[in-house]
C-alpha cells in the first residue's frame, strides 16, 4: 500500500482513497484482518485519519468490523455475488433506458469512443487497462441517464463489484474477446434502436459473467 504524499484534502479523504485502492487491487485477503494501528504505519499517518477511513469503507462494503476485533476485509459468497450482480444489473438497465430515450447522442459517441478503446487492448497482457475501460463503458450508462439517485446507488456498491471482479482476472473462464464481443453487440444493437436486446445482452453479460467467473475466496 502507497504511502500518502500529499496534503491537497484532508488526511481522511487521501486515507480512504489508498486503502479502498489497495482491497480493490487486492492487496488484501477477502476476509483477511486489518487493525487501525498497522494501516496507520503503512501509511505513516495517525490512527485517526485511518479510523475515520474505515468508517467509510464499510459504508461502501468494503470493509466490516468486528466487536473488540478490529476490521476485516469484504467476503462474499458466489451466491452473495450474483446477489449483487444481479442488482447491478437491474440500475445499469434502467440507466440505459433513460440515458437512450434522454441523450442519446452522448451515449452512443462515448461507447463507441470507449469500444474503440477497448479493441486497442485486446491483445495486451495488462488485463487490468482493459477492465479500467470495461468499467467506462458501463459508466457511460449512468452519466447519460440524467439520474443522480440511480447513480449513486450504483457507486455505493461499485468498489466491491470492481474488487471482485478483478479478483477474479486470472482464473476467470471468460475471455476480453468474449468480453469484447458483448460489448461491441451492445453498442451495435442500440445503434439499430433495439433497446431491449441490448439489454437482454447486458444481462447476460453481466450475471452470467457473475455466475462463470466467481472464484470462491481462500479460507484464512
Amino acid at each position: 500500500m502507497e504511502q500518502i504524499k500529499t496534503q491537497h484534502r484532508s488526511l481522511s479523504d487521501i486515507a480512504t482513497d489508498s486503502i479502498r485502492n489497495a482491497i480493490i487491487r487486492g492487496d488484501f485477503k477477502m476476509g483477511e484482518p486489518v487493525t487501525e494501528a498497522a494501516l496507520s504505519e503503512a501509511l505513516k499517518i495517525s490512527k485517526t485519519p485511518v479510523r475515520e477511513a474505515l468508517s467509510k469503507l464499510e459504508s461502501e462494503g468494503l470493509v466490516f468490523s468486528e466487536k473488540n476485533k478490529g476490521y476485516r476485509i469484504f467476503s462474499l459468497t458466489k451466491d452473495e455475488y450474483v446477489e449483487l450482480s444481479e442488482l447491478r444489473f437491474s440500475l445499469e438497465a434502467q440507466a440505459l433506458r433513460y440515458g437512450f430515450v434522454r441523450n442519446y447522442s452522448l451515449l452512443i459517441k462515448e461507447l463507441k469512443d470507449l469500444v474503440e478503446k477497448m479493441e486497442g487492448y485486446l491483445e495486451a497482457s495488462d488485463r487490468e487497462i482493459y477492465q479500467t475501460f470495461d468499467n467506462d463503458f458501463h459508466h457511460v450508462f449512468f452519466k447519460a441517464c440524467g439520474n443522480n439517485a440511480i447513480s449513486k446507488l450504483y457507486d455505493k456498491h461499485q468498489s466491491v463489484i470492481v474488487a471482485t471482479r478483478l479478483r477474479n482476472l486470472r482464473k476467470e473462464k471468460i475471455t476480453k474477446h468474449v468480453s469484447f464481443d458483448q460489448h461491441k453487440v451492445i453498442l451495435e444493437l442500440l445503434e439499430d434502436n433495439d433497446l431491449d436486446a441490448a439489454i437482454k445482452i447486458l444481462e447476460g453479460h453481466i450475471v452470467n459473467y457473475a455466475r462463470e467467473s466467481f472464484v470462491e475466496p481462500a479460507n484464512l
